[in-house]
């Protein structure tokens, strides 16, 4: 089905063809009728199928329709905020709207004085949203149009007792849209407490995309990083994200590769919220086509076109990685998945203990071992050795003898 068959708003439809959206998915196919009819709904779909734009061509031709509507849609992440606030804004280009993110990590004043001038539709996390109800800066009682997208996410994130603050705040009288990956139990009990008789649609199966090509690699710890390069050398990569399980290891990894004359840009929860949109921004431009990253970018990083997802460590769960290969493969497009799974995975440290930790070195010597017995795993980096000559004490050099003279490093 074509968007201009669904009886829109001509200026909606004007605005999806500037973006490219001509035929709508099975999600939006499915979806966006039933919101336009003010049907609650329940939709679980893979990563990558258009929920944003199934909820967001919803929302917006409700608003346009009836002005007292207030929107709010409830992200996990402030990427995926800001992601979906964007892509609202290019759906109601041609709507007069106001459309704003909120979210941890920025600050208060500026999103209270666009709250001020009234909204449409507020796209924030939880956290940051109870925040404003708390300084009286937004009240969720004109809120009649909720969207839940990552439910499953954000219950995994422990926001549940924020959800449940935020909808027993909400107007009774309001319609709701749950997205999710899975209709696990903590999801059902969300949807038998908040919501009444919901049409419940269920896309494609509940693993992987049938578009993703996937590939696992047993290799030792020392040649992951030659096997990195030579993939992202070799092969026709549009773009890629390779998945890093540490902070520390996703700047290495990308200096490394920087150092070897592989363009790459890193992504983790360590860096600014600035720094982080500007890189996703690029990363979506086309500036840059390899972005290292930890979990931070598995889930509400939507980005075009991204032909590899390389598992440099290997996901924590079936459902995380799950959700990182979704990256590729998206709106029926063929995408590769690669995993790198070692042939001598890391020995589980006891706890408390500093001992040595062998990391991901590599046959020409880049590497170490983590702890207080060598540098860092990924080349130099970190400390070379322990720090002083004399005992530990719990509260520093204040309980050392005056005479104690730290070695120098």
């Amino acid at each position: 089905m074509r968007f201009s068959d669904m009886s829109l708003d001509r200026r909606t439809t004007s605005a999806l063809e500037e973006m490219g959206y001509v035929d709508a998915t099975e999600v939006q196919e499915k979806t966006v009728p039933l919101i336009l009819q003010g049907e609650s709904v329940v939709v679980r779909s893979q990563t990558g199928t258009g929920k944003t734009a199934a909820f967001g061509v919803g929302l917006i031709e409700i608003i346009t329709k009836d002005r007292s509507r207030k929107g709010l849609v409830l992200a996990p992440t402030r990427e995926l905020a800001v992601q979906i606030a964007n892509e609202l804004r290019s759906i109601a280009k041609n709507h007069r709207m106001g459309i704003y993110a909120i979210y941890g990590g920025a600050g208060m004043g500026s999103q209270i004085a666009h709250l001020r001038r009234g909204f449409d539709i507020v796209v924030a996390t939880p956290g940051r949203l109870l925040d404003h109800v708390h300084q009286g800066t937004i009240h969720l009682s004109s809120v009649n149009c909720v969207v839940l997208d990552e439910a499953d996410r954000m219950l995994d994130m422990g926001f549940k007792p924020d959800i449940d603050r935020i909808l027993r705040a909400v107007n009774p009288q309001r319609q709701m849209m749950m997205f999710s990956a899975t209709l696990e139990p903590e999801i059902r009990r969300l949807i038998e407490n908040y919501m009444t008789c919901p049409e419940t649609i269920e896309i494609g199966p509940k693993g992987k995309v049938a578009s993703i090509g996937e590939e696992f690699i047993s290799l030792s710890r020392a040649e992951k990083l030659d096997r990195l390069k030579h993939i992202l050398v070799s092969e026709p990569v549009s773009r890629s994200i390779v998945f890093v399980a540490s902070k520390r290891g996703v700047e290495a990894i990308c200096r490394q590769l920087n150092q070897h004359g592989i363009e790459a840009k890193y992504l983790h929860g360590g860096k600014s919220q600035t720094q982080r949109e500007r890189t996703v921004r690029e990363f979506q431009e086309g500036r840059f086509r390899i972005l290292i990253a930890t979990d931070v970018a598995a889930r509400g990083l939507h980005v075009e076109d991204v032909s590899h997802v390389i598992n440099y460590d290997q996901a924590d769960s079936h459902e995380m990685h799950t959700h990182r290969i979704g990256r590729t493969g998206r709106m029926g497009k063929a995408g590769r998945a690669i995993t790198f799974v070692e042939t001598d995975p890391l020995p589980k440290m006891p706890r408390g203990r500093r001992g040595q930790y062998h990391g991901y070195g590599d046959r020409n010597g880049h590497g170490g071992s983590y702890g207080s017995q060598g540098g860092s795993s990924y080349g130099n980096y970190g400390n070379q050795g322990h720090r002083s000559s004399g005992p530990r004490h719990p509260r520093g050099n204040q309980n050392r003898p005056r005479n104690h003279r730290a070695r120098r490093w």
